[in-house]
This record gives C-alpha cells, sequence and structure tokens, in this order.
C-alpha cells in the first residue's frame, strides 16, 4: 500500500538502462527532456551505463546541463540488464515510484503522466504501457503491417499478466515490503522482468496498463528477421515453463513442460501447415504466426529435458543450468 496521498507529492525516478547506443540514448533524452509533467510529482532521470568504459557519460553530461529536471549518471559494470534493474532499484531506495524506458526507445510527451494517472486510479503494485516498432527501411512489408516486435497495448484495463519492463511504473513501497529484486541468475536467458511482475502479483497486488503511455522502440535489421523471432519466441517457451512453474518441484516443473511443449508441437505444427495450405504458402504473415505455438512448444521441451538457450551470452553448462533453475523455482530435484 503506497504511504502517500494523491494530494501530497510524489519522487519518481526514471530509470534508463543503456549500454553502447549513444545515438539513441540521444534520441531518447530529447524526448524526455519535452515530457508534460505528473501532477504533483518531482521527477529525477537516471541514466544507468553499462559500458565498463563509461561510453555513455558524455551524453548524459551534455544533456545535464540542458535538462528540465535532475539528470543522474551511474554506472554499473556486472554485465547484463538484470544488473543494471537491480541497481536503478538500489538508486530509487527513498523514491516513490520507478519508471524504466529502454534506449532504443524514445517516449511520447505524455509517457509518464499517463502511467502516473493510471497508478493514481488503480494504486496498482504496477503500470505498464504500449511500446511501437520503428522499423528500418530493409524490413519486408509484411512484417511492417504485422508490426510483430510491438507490444500492443489499446486498452486502458488491468491485466492477469505482466507486460514489459522497457515501459513500466512500479509502486517502490511495494518493491520494498516484499523484498524483491530482478533474479539475475536470468540475465543472459532473459525473462527476469517476467518473473518479478509474477512475484508481485503472487502477492496480491494488482497489474494494470494504460493504452495512452506509449514509447516507441527501433528495431535494428537483424532483429527484423524470421529468425530473430524463431529463436525469441523458443527462448518464451524456455523461460514460460520456468516461470509457470516455480512453486513446484523441479521433477514436476519438467514433467509439466514436456507434456505442455509436446502438445504446443503438435497443435503449432498442424497450425503451420494449415495456414501454408490455405494460403498456398503466399501469406507470410499468416504462416509465420503460426510458428509461434510451434517455437514456444520447443523451447518448453528444451527445458523438460535440462537444455538452456541464453539469448544474451554463451549457453551454461546443464549442472549449472540445473542449480540456477532450481534456485528460481525454489525446487529440488
Amino acid at each position: 500500500m503506497t504511504l502517500r496521498s494523491p494530494s501530497e507529492r510524489r519522487k519518481i525516478l526514471v530509470a534508463i538502462p543503456t549500454y553502447r547506443r549513444n545515438e539513441m540514448l540521444e534520441r531518447l533524452l530529447d524526448s524526455l527532456n519535452k515530457l508534460v509533467p505528473p501532477e504533483n510529482a518531482d521527477v529525477s532521470i537516471a541514466v544507468i551505463d553499462n559500458d565498463k568504459s563509461g561510453g555513455a557519460r558524455p551524453v548524459a553530461e551534455k544533456w545535464k546541463a540542458q535538462f528540465s529536471m535532475p539528470l543522474l549518471y551511474e554506472m554499473e559494470t556486472a554485465p547484463g540488464v538484470t544488473h543494471v534493474r537491480n541497481h536503478a532499484l538500489k538508486m530509487a531506495a527513498d523514491f516513490d515510484l520507478l519508471a524504466f524506458i529502454d534506449d532504443d526507445e524514445f517516449a511520447a510527451p505524455e509517457w509518464l503522466a499517463a502511467l502516473v494517472a493510471r497508478y493514481d486510479e488503480t494504486k496498482a503494485g504496477a503500470v505498464f504501457g504500449p511500446v511501437w516498432s520503428i522499423y528500418p527501411d530493409s524490413t519486408p512489408q509484411w512484417m511492417r503491417e504485422w508490426n510483430v516486435h510491438a507490444i500492443k497495448i489499446t486498452e486502458t484495463r488491468d491485466r492477469t499478466d505482466p507486460g514489459g519492463s522497457g515501459n513500466s511504473l512500479m509502486d517502490m513501497h511495494v518493491v520494498r515490503k516484499l523484498g524483491l529484486s530482478f533474479d539475475a541468475r536470468l540475465s543472459k536467458m532473459g525473462g527476469e522482468d517476467t518473473l518479478f511482475f509474477y512475484q508481485m502479483q503472487d502477492q496480491g497486488y494488482r497489474l494494470t496498463q494504460t493504452k495512452d503511455a506509449s514509447v516507441y522502440e527501433h528495431v535494428p535489421e537483424d532483429r527484423a528477421r524470421v529468425g530473430w523471432l524463431f529463436r525469441r519466441w523458443y527462448r518464451y517457451g524456455i523461460t514460460d515453463a520456468l516461470i509457470v512453474s516455480r512453486h513446484c518441484s523441479l521433477r514436476v516443473a519438467r514433467l509439466k513442460a514436456a507434456l505442455n511443449g509436446a502438445a504446443r508441437i503438435a497443435v503449432g505444427g498442424l497450425m503451420v501447415a494449415g495456414a501454408t495450405v490455405a494460403t498456398l504458402g503466399r501469406n507470410k504473415r499468416a504462416i509465420y504466426s503460426q510458428f509461434f505455438t510451434l517455437c514456444r512448444g520447443f523451447g518448453m521441451v528444451t527445458f523438460a529435458f535440462g537444455g538452456s538457450y541464453e539469448e544474451y551470452g554463451s549457453a551454461l553448462t546443464r549442472p549449472q543450468f540445473d542449480a540456477d533453475i532450481g534456485a528460481v523455482t525454489g525446487a529440488r530435484s
């Protein structure tokens, strides 16, 4: 429960994890400098640099002199965005609200005010907003129209599953009360933010969203490809199996993942075949969208048999993977 009433001034920290994307960071800071301020709030911006050489410091120092709000710069030398997000939690130790926005995004002027307004309406533990994709010129037209990389939020309502941390606002009173942090064991695999917000929901806190808090993400060329989507969906299968099974033993978790994964592979394969036949192989969006179920299924089966896929780093050995997954799920094999 929040300790301050809406009529009192709140302290809000906007955290920007960054790693060697200075040109995009410039655009993001320019957009944040134009924010419509939330009511009854004192806002600070924090650039948290994961580059050991401090590559983002010149950008932050340049903007600090002309910024409309306090602009902070700190470094986090432990590699991985999970460590950066935990650094932000420490920086927000005496703040009321903490918002995250990624360095490859930029915000609409009403972004933060919309997140805070939805929080004031609901007193939710976390609020999420949409992330709309901006594609490079080389992207196929069917992928642009699909906008598959986007986090599409078109309604303002509560939600039963977490949104992405790249456009989120959280109640720091809740975070401190529960002692939450982002699990570093998932830093290279991904999914640590999903687990974080599920842990908040497990304790009875509300999750909600607003369609009015838009940010825009630059999709690099290497991600605007079908192969990248397949790998991302495959990783979703692994982390989904881990997170959904967080309250049971590792043995049960793997059995569930094997059954659920096998079912998704069978159904997904039929869906891909059906879409291919129905469109005579011509509608790429219709065909490739069916691979989501198929790829997630393969990821779940991979989890069931002790395999791993680290989207942001090198693969773990199986014993280390078993130890980390067991620790995350609170399980014993």
